[in-house]
């Protein structure tokens, strides 16, 4: 094989490869770029919240403190429309409406803003998940995790992440 012939099946597997990345990017939500921190602010303060291109920093500088901050080792169900739910929003025994047989497994991370009626849930630091409640609800999730919190032994407390 002569060189330039080499060099041009290299640059060709290059450009499929670059071009397969970039198509799973529009099909694989959690592939996407994130925009710039300033965008995400920017967004937000329009009340425009866009799940898959959020950072939780983004939702704290611009909403401030949330209601309860909560974060745990969580499993994801992934949903036909690209959209995630974890796992402990769901029915016991119950696949979610939309379920496309995936599970995405993270580190994630919980706010909950009762005045806003605001439930977002990250991923590796990028929002995945969002439900709009009543603060009841809001207010009932958090007790759940004071009350999981409280029963945890010392190992358990040991292993969690700082919050």
């Amino acid at each position: 094989m002569t060189e330039p012939t080499r060099h041009r099946g290299s640059l060709l597997a290059v450009v499929l490869l670059w071009l397969l990345v970039a198509a799973c990017a529009q099909t694989v939500p959690h592939l996407q770029i994130l925009p710039p921190l300033s965008e995400q602010q920017a967004l937000l303060r329009n009340n425009q919240v866009r799940v898959h291109l959020m950072t939780s920093q983004a939702v704290l500088d611009v909403w401030g403190p949330p209601t309860y901050k909560h974060q745990e080792h969580m499993q994801f169900f992934t949903l036909d429309n690209g959209m995630y739910i974890p796992f402990f929003r769901v029915p016991l025994g119950e696949p979610p409406t939309g379920w496309d047989n995936g599970v995405l497994t993270g580190e994630a991370q919980f706010l909950a803003y009762a005045e806003r009626g605001e439930f977002l849930g990250f991923l590796t630091d990028r929002l995945v998940y969002r439900e709009q409640m009543s603060a009841e609800g809001i207010h009932s999730i958090g007790k759940m995790w004071d009350k999981e919190a409280k029963l945890k032994t010392q190992i358990e407390k040991n292993l969690s992440p700082s919050p």
